[in-house]
């Protein structure tokens, strides 16, 4: 598995917790990082040994969050929006 595919999947996994709790209320920035904390992020240090940099570390995380926002603002969208 390439590293961008491990970091999709962790991405995939994260947002079913979004996914199921955005049927109660709309999602928050507090939703998001406690997607990432509970999911991602050990998933993401199991991975680490792929990282050349702790600045490539970085970008994966970044871009982790990112997306997790991205997928909140959409499930917000479908499932809220009047």
């Amino acid at each position: 598995m390439t590293e961008f595919s491990q970091l999709n999947w962790i991405i995939e996994k994260a947002s079913e917790l979004l996914s199921d709790k955005v049927k109660d209320a709309p999602l928050t920035d507090m939703d998001v990082e406690i997607a990432y904390d509970m999911f991602a992020k050990s998933r993401l240090q199991h991975v680490e040994g792929e990282f050349k940099t702790d600045q490539d570390r970085a970008q994966a995380q970044d871009y982790i969050i990112m997306k997790l926002q991205e997928r909140a603002k959409q499930l917000n969208n479908e499932r809220w929006r009047k």
